[in-house]
């Protein structure tokens, strides 16, 4: 009558089986003869259990796609095997169906609050038994179906948002294409020193005054592990131990010598560029000068072309009066 010990386990069950998966729930063996008497030869997989305890056990192995749910058994009963389910991540979106011979309104409102569907009145009618599963595993279906095509337009709007940059919109690719200007400029690492094999402070200082010279004139992006002739390095050869340590890194230094009021005109993320990754500062212009401090020194840079220039007491106090209305 029933295969209610599936040999399967985990979400492989459901892939694998091309059967819609329903289990029945009932401590009367009568009433699921007649459950599955209704329901067998519709090319569902039926499976049995006879208490909530089990029921639980085999939803978690069989991923079933509807439940059809007894109200009243020994143990825990129909309510609280309904209250578990939903609340564990793996069954919560299972649909489920209460059997039950209680009329009382409350009873069904308590049913409806917990997250059933629907409900089954006993004694049984086979062609409402049939007639309600079947919409409930047809609109389970269109349910998945929607799922799967919103997560496919959610992944496809992701990869879209990791190509493109506010430079222009331009995606990673491209600005790499079009090579170096005043609104983009490469830099291989942001610490590491490839010709001297070490760390070292200039090479820091480098990629912290473009941003600087970036936030004191009209904004740009700077990409981290990109040769100046456009050859993607990656962020390896700044040599962290792993993508957090960089990310923290790259948090630390800006806040460190650009400081923390001009964070809110940087956006900084990695991005895929095929096997490797490169590290993108996206700066919006900043609305007051901002100076890099590096231990006691403070210098002003803006952007000269594809370059930053440092700028004397003097030019800075020109500048901005230019610049600031």
């Amino acid at each position: 009558m029933t295969d209610s010990q599936p040999s399967e386990s985990g979400p492989a069950a459901h892939k694998q089986s091309k059967r819609t998966t329903i289990l029945l729930v009932d401590d009367d063996p009568i009433n699921l003869n007649v459950l599955f008497q209704a329901l067998e030869g519709h090319d569902y997989r039926l499976l049995a259990a006879r208490s909530g305890e089990e029921a639980l056990k085999i939803a978690q192995r069989a991923a079933p796609i509807l439940i059809l749910l007894d109200v009243q058994m020994p143990g825990i009963d129909g309510y609280e095997t309904c209250r578990r389910l939903k609340g564990d991540p793996f069954t919560k979106d299972v649909a489920i169906i209460f059997l039950t011979a209680l009329q009382d309104t409350r009873e069904k409102v308590k049913g409806l609050s917990l997250g059933a569907v629907d409900f089954i009145t006993k004694p049984f009618d086979t062609d409402e038994i049939l007639a309600r599963v079947a919409r409930q595993v047809e609109m389970q279906h269109l349910s998945r179906k929607l799922q799967e095509e919103n997560r496919q337009l959610a992944d496809q709007l992701q990869h879209l948002h990791q190509e493109r940059v506010a430079d222009g919109g331009l995606s990673v690719p491209e600005l790499i294409r079009r090579g170096e200007n005043e609104r983009v400029e490469f830099k291989s690492t942001m610490r590491w020193n490839l010709k001297s094999d070490k760390a070292d402070r200039a090479v820091e200082k480098a990629w912290l005054k473009s941003l600087v010279a970036f936030l004191n004139t009209d904004g740009g992006t700077l990409l981290v592990g990109v040769d100046d002739d456009g050859t993607v390095v990656g962020i390896g050869p700044d040599r962290f131990e792993n993508e957090d340590k960089y990310r923290l890194h790259v948090n630390n230094r800006i806040k460190e010598h650009i400081g923390l009021a001009n964070t809110a005109f940087i956006r900084y993320e990695l991005k895929p560029i095929g096997d490797l990754k490169v590290l993108v500062v996206t700066c919006r212009p900043s609305n007051q000068p901002v100076f890099l401090k590096m231990g006691r020194d403070e210098e002003f840079f803006i952007r000269i072309g594809p370059g930053s220039r440092k700028l004397t007491p003097s030019e800075i106090v020109a500048y901005v009066a230019r610049k600031v209305p």
